[in-house]
């Protein structure tokens, strides 16, 4: 695997490792589960990555197949946390919401028991193990739902922002997770066309390596900017609802 890709996925890793932290010790003070869960799932993401890049760092083959292995199941524990995470933030009376995260995670535990079942532990022969598919398309719904959510809702947050009703910060935080959400997506189109390149050609290219390690990076910096915004971010959207105030109203 390329460096780039490696470097991605290093630094992807420890943020998600260091918010999903800074997440779940701030749900010990407020006491809202929406923090606590997707503490979790950025925690475990963190943990994930880990796994996947201790093999490429020390080049230890036989590390590869359980660390894999534990990467991808700390993978969809997270996705199973973050789908949960949306269901209760946007859709908490939502019933259809309740049961598409119970279909993400059958999907998803699915998706591993198949998988293990072909002999595919790792969850890289697309073209031999017909679960890799649902194993990924649970995925790819568990990390676009948000941004489908976050394109819902900001235009209706924008218009209570207009009247006062709304704070602007979490209004731009709507409008950041519906971008996330796809960045999301087209990382999980990446990983679908790199894997299947993989199972053809044997090898990994490192233009989808080059790929899927900038759309890391991109993710994980709107999730920064979505939790953690630097104080010029902050100064920004408070001057420009002031600014549009006036003649909104």
């Amino acid at each position: 695997m390329e460096e780039s890709a490696f470097l991605g996925g290093a630094i992807a890793g420890l943020a998600y490792f260091i918010a999903g932290v800074r997440l779940i010790r701030l749900s010990w003070r407020t006491q809202e589960s929406p923090d606590l869960l997707i503490g979790i799932s950025f925690f475990v993401w963190g943990l994930s990555y880990a796994c996947w890049q201790i093999p490429i760092a020390t080049g230890h083959q036989p590390l590869t197949q359980p660390l894999y292995f534990a990467g991808r199941a700390l993978s969809h524990v997270g996705a199973i946390f973050f789908a949960t995470f949306v269901w209760i933030a946007f859709r908490d009376r939502a019933r259809w919401a309740r049961y598409l995260v119970f279909a993400i995670a059958i999907g998803l535990l699915a998706g591993v028991a198949g998988s293990i079942a072909v002999g595919d532990w790792e969850g890289i022969r697309p073209q031999e193990n017909p679960w890799w598919y649902v194993d990924w398309a649970a995925s790819a719904v568990a990390m676009g739902w948000v941004g489908v959510e976050g394109f819902i809702q900001y235009p209706k947050a924008r218009k209570r922002v207009r009247l006062g009703l709304a704070d602007p910060l979490v209004c731009h935080r709507l409008l950041i997770w519906g971008v996330t959400g796809i960045v999301w997506t087209a990382y999980s189109g990446i990983y679908f066309y790199q894997y299947h390149e993989f199972a053809t050609d044997g090898a990994w290219s490192a233009a989808m390596d080059s790929a899927i390690g900038a759309v890391e990076l991109m993710g994980v910096a709107l999730v920064w900017l979505i939790f953690f915004p630097p104080d010029f971010y902050r100064r920004w959207i408070a001057g420009t609802a002031r600014s549009a105030q006036p003649e909104e109203i």
